[in-house]
């Protein structure tokens, strides 16, 4: 039984994740960086900011410092980045 809530769990976590990526690489895409000049100025490296936005299709998990570097980078604060999430 505890093995089908943690799939649920799991889903919801998958869904959360690919909705966050989602919002992140669309905001990155409206202010004209591609993704390899903005994991620079984010201070990520380029394949850890290429598999955080991959997870938008894939809801494999990333890291929230990660995360945290990238509203960062967007000038956004955590608020603002939440927003109709």
């Amino acid at each position: 039984m505890s093995e089908v809530i943690l799939n649920e769990g799991l889903d919801y976590d998958r869904e959360t994740i690919m909705r966050i990526a989602t919002k992140a690489k669309s905001l990155r895409k409206e202010k004209g960086y591609s993704y390899e000049k903005f994991a620079m100025l984010a201070g990520i490296n380029r394949n850890t900011y290429f598999k955080f936005e991959k997870s938008s299709t894939t809801g494999d998990n990333f890291t929230i410092g990660v995360l945290l570097k990238v509203i960062k980078g967007l000038g956004l604060t955590l608020e603002d980045f939440f927003k109709g999430l």
